[in-house]
């Protein structure tokens, strides 16, 4: 190692001493394998661990200090660099801010042109709320295929634009007529606007089948559009001056006399079509605060880095001892792994396999050194070994593949091959590794686990066929019950005499529809397990259909003090869908909800529409559902009164049946409840579904 004490000549000497013998051992090493040599090498890199870093620290250590020596100061280049940060923030920050408020026009331009935006309350609303968010810009008006400003947002202290002919004016005339014959957005130069004050205005054309029908027109005024993108105390440090060509835009000194100097800096924006020129001129005061320690500073600093350095080559030697002692431990991992574990060069040939592989393919121990598959494995099975290599060096990824592999000593037996790349830094294949895992115990457990799987869906499919061949059975009768009390309740054949008949059969009527419903549930839920359900998929207009299955059961829900309230725009759209599958969702919802509802409870289906989605949420106040309950309630024949307070009807097939008629739109439910607050049932379609069976 090289002392820190020494003189200079000293330990000039000693550190070259120290590299020769670093060097001269490196060289021993390559030349011959001498065990003994090696360990004692290795015994002796802990020290260099601490030598080598602190000869590089005093190194630069002492660079830094000749060339902080060398180096004249100068102070005045402080305020240059941060001014430059500040006038490249700055510019990206304006452009930014502008660009956003430019989008806001073209985001409007693409709703005028989709036909998103039809009528003049359409753009005013649309308008109104872009300037609620962003409220640095004038106005944002409409202007007619003739130049004439038709629209206007907002309207008050912009009365002036109404009706006004933009043709007519030299500027807005120009830039007008180039966004007519470009098709793209235009921004006029700055100059004085008709409202008063100084602005720009940017001109975006609106094509609908290839005819111009107008322009969007947003109007800026530049000072508070400026200032609202400039950085906190930017103008206690800079004087500032934006300029569109010779055309002042924003400045902090009226005359433009003197932004030509030297000590100005400049960056140029792109502003649409338009190039403005930002100039920062630092003030006196910013140029005197940068007078001050810096140098000294960067030279402790510079010292400290080189101590950090030096500090960080030590952590670097000492990690290199740590990976050799680390690459002993994978590598001793990898000799003990159960999995068959290979790397390859390119060619195919075997560079090194672990004692797994050796036990399953080369129990007579073989060098494989310069073998390839075929020196061990039938000829089909190594067109297929070949065929995965070949295509992991072309693709550069890992490739998975299960085989029948060939073992030696238990015959072939399923295996799992996960093979990748090797790569250098360049990224090229260098090598192909992988493991080779035996899987004939998971191949026996999913054939047991499908042999299973089929024993259940037979059974479900009998149960099910069971439960329909039963109800069909039960409505022929039940259906004559019904007929019958029918008969007797409205004494169609003559007076029965005593009341209590009339009572009875009554009950007996109550009762057999209330069966002959429960037993339709059942037919239901059997037809869409047993896939004989098909759905006919029609436009179905989804406001309709909820007025008509609120008004189904207002009547019940007004006799149980209940309120049913339905929330839903006219613009709500279309979806193909089963009238009749959809009918029954909600009626089987808002059913529930008026079930587990109490006097005084309100109901509420909310229906509300995105991109891709229409989602018609069901709410009510009402019982609500245990948590524990949640996950199963949508089972069939699960009933999800938490407490004995709500004597219900039913036998809990309505959530099973939603849940099934949900899935065959490829839409989604979900539910959520709390005890004694209610509960929200959200279903969601796409506005496009594919026909299917359920």
């Amino acid at each position: 190692m090289c002392p820190a004490g020494l003189k200079k000549p000293e330990l000039k000497n000693d550190c070259l001493g120290f590299v020769k013998d670093m060097f001269t051992r490196l060289r021993g090493m390559k030349r011959r394998i001498d065990r003994d040599s090696f360990h004692r090498f290795v015994n002796r890199l802990p020290r260099y661990t601490i030598g080598v870093p602190i000869a590089i620290g005093l190194a630069m250590i002492l660079l830094v200090v000749t060339a902080w020596v060398m180096t004249p100061t100068d102070y005045t280049q402080g305020h240059v660099t941060e001014a430059r940060s500040d006038l490249g923030n700055f510019a990206a920050r304006l452009e930014s801010h502008i660009s956003t408020r430019l989008a806001i026009g073209r985001q409007i331009r693409n709703s005028l042109t989709n036909g998103q935006i039809r009528t003049r309350e359409d753009f005013l609303t649309q308008a109104s709320y872009m300037h609620d968010i962003f409220r640095d810009f004038q106005a944002i008006n409409w202007v007619d295929s003739m130049g004439v400003i038709r629209w206007v947002s907002p309207l008050k202290g912009n009365e002036a634009a109404l009706n006004l002919d933009v043709s007519t004016l030299p500027l807005p005339a120009a830039t007008l007529a180039a966004a007519e014959r470009t098709g793209r957005l235009q921004i006029t130069p700055p100059g004085q606007l008709t409202q008063g004050g100084d602005g720009f205005v940017a001109y975006i054309p609106v094509v609908r089948m290839e005819r111009l029908t107008g322009f969007v027109n947003i109007v800026f005024r530049t000072e508070p559009l400026i200032r609202e993108a400039m950085p906190d105390g930017l103008l206690k440090k800079y004087n500032v001056m934006i300029q569109d060509k010779t055309r002042r835009v924003f400045g902090t000194i009226d005359t433009l006399a003197g932004w030509d100097d030297d000590s100005v800096l400049h960056k140029w924006i792109v502003i649409g079509n338009r190039v403005w020129t930002i100039s920062l001129l630092p003030t006196a005061e910013t140029i005197a605060a940068h007078a001050s320690l810096v140098d000294e500073i960067v030279l402790i600093t510079l010292i400290l880095l080189s101590v950090a350095i030096a500090y960080l080559i030590h952590l670097a030697m000492v990690r290199q001892l740590r990976i050799k002692a680390s690459d002993k431990l994978f590598r001793t991992f990898i000799e003990n792994s159960p999995s068959a574990i290979i790397i390859k060069d390119i060619e195919g040939a075997y560079l090194h396999a672990n004692s797994k592989w050796h036990e399953w393919f080369n129990p007579a121990g073989r060098d494989i050194k310069g073998r390839n598959a075929s020196d061990f494995f039938p000829a089909d099975y190594t067109k297929l070994v070949m065929e995965q290599e070949k295509q992991i060096i072309e693709e550069k990824r890992m490739v998975e593949q299960e085989y029948i592999s060939p073992t030696v000593q238990q015959g072939p037996r399923p295996t799992f091959a996960q093979m990748f790349p090797i790569l250098d830094d360049e990224g090229a294949v260098i090598a192909v590794g992988g493991s080779i895992t035996d899987i004939s115990t998971n191949k026996k457990t999913e054939e047991a686990l499908r042999n299973a799987l089929m024993k259940a869906e037979e059974a479900n499919l009998a149960k099910s066929k069971f439960l329909a061949t039963m109800s069909h059975e039960l409505r022929t009768p039940l259906n004559a019950i019904i007929g019958f009390s029918d008969i007797l309740i409205g004494q169609y054949f003559g007076p029965v005499g005593n009341r209590k008949y009339t009572e009875y059969a009554e009950d007996i009527n109550h009762s057999g529809r209330h069966l002959l419903s429960l037993i339709n549930e059942v037919l239901d839920i059997s037809a869409i397990e047993l896939g004989k359900r098909e759905l006919v998929l029609e436009p179905v207009s989804i406001r309709d259909l909820l007025t008509e299955c609120v008004k189904s059961v207002r009547h019940r829900a007004a006799n149980q003090g209940i309120m049913v309230a339905l929330v839903a725009n006219g613009s709500l759209p279309n979806i193909y869908a089963d009238e009749t599958a959809l009918r029954q969702i909600f009626l089987n919802l808002l059913t529930n909800a008026i079930k587990f509802s109490y006097p005084g409870d309100k109901i509420s289906i909310t229906a509300t529409v995105t991109d891709k989605n229409v989602s018609i949420a069901v709410k009510d106040t009402g019982e609500g559902i245990k948590k524990e309950q949640l996950p199963h309630i949508t089972q069939p024949f699960v009933k999800g009164n938490s407490t004995s307070h709500i004597t219900s009807e039913g036998v809990g097939l309505g959530l099973s049946i939603v849940k099934s008629f949900v899935a065959a739109h490829n839409g989604q439910l979900h539910i959520e409840s709390e005890v004694g607050r209610g509960t929200t049932v959200t279903v969601t379609f796409p506005k496009e579904t594919d026909r299917q069976v359920a």
